[in-house]
């Protein structure tokens, strides 16, 4: 490729990541005005958290509604994830190992941005690596998640990566949801929140 092409890709490449730090600042500033305005992070609960057919890493049909718990830590990734999903889930993880029996009705949920990789199979193998609180992954098609990313606007979008299985990586929204049975968003908070300080904003919920 000459170096107008490359200059070409490295434009694009710009471009996008505008795009999703302007729609991560847009959700983060909506989340805070509702901080103001309630007790909760959104007004009324997310329907599709109760209607979205998916599945979980056994292949079986569940809505998110049916998972076992009362509060749930939600965070939407994919396993091909090189970084961000890693740090948010260690992060998870460690938040439950400092909860201890106090996470006993707490149920931590990674839900795949990226169904065409991320199958029952693969989300299995993926969740391993993780091997605190028993993580929950769900998959399913495009479509379901689409509306169930929307319901908790979160942004994704594919990105030319050669260096990923599938010549692609996604970008995505980049939060930590704390959500109730019935699909009330309680709180959210930007990746990077650290375990203990997850603990401390997840106890104060139980």
């Amino acid at each position: 490729m000459d170096r107008s092409g490359i200059e070409k890709m490295n434009y694009k490449k710009i471009i996008l990541y505008l795009l999703v730090l302007v729609v991560g600042l847009g959700i983060g500033l909506g989340i805070q005005k509702y901080f103001k305005k309630t007790e909760y992070a959104l007004e009324y609960p997310v329907q599709e958290w109760k209607t979205a057919v998916l599945k979980d890493t056994e292949g079986k049909d569940i809505r998110p509604s049916e998972l076992n718990g009362n509060l749930f830590v939600v965070y939407f990734g994919f396993s091909h994830c090189p970084d961000m999903c890693p740090m948010a889930l260690m992060d998870i993880e460690n938040a439950f190992r400092i909860l201890g029996e106090d996470s006993k009705t707490v149920t931590p949920v990674f839900i795949t941005v990226d169904p065409e990789r991320d199958t029952p199979e693969v989300l299995r193998n993926y969740i391993s690596r993780f091997p605190g609180k028993e993580l929950v992954a769900l998959t399913g098609g495009k479509a379901k998640l689409e509306e169930l990313q929307k319901g908790f606007g979160v942004f994704s979008q594919k990105v030319q990566n050669p260096a990923q299985a599938g010549g692609y990586g996604v970008d995505h929204s980049l939060f930590i949801y704390l959500v109730n049975k019935s699909g009330m968003i309680l709180r959210a908070y930007p990746t990077g929140i650290k375990g203990p300080e997850l603990a401390e904003e997840i106890r104060k919920l139980l």
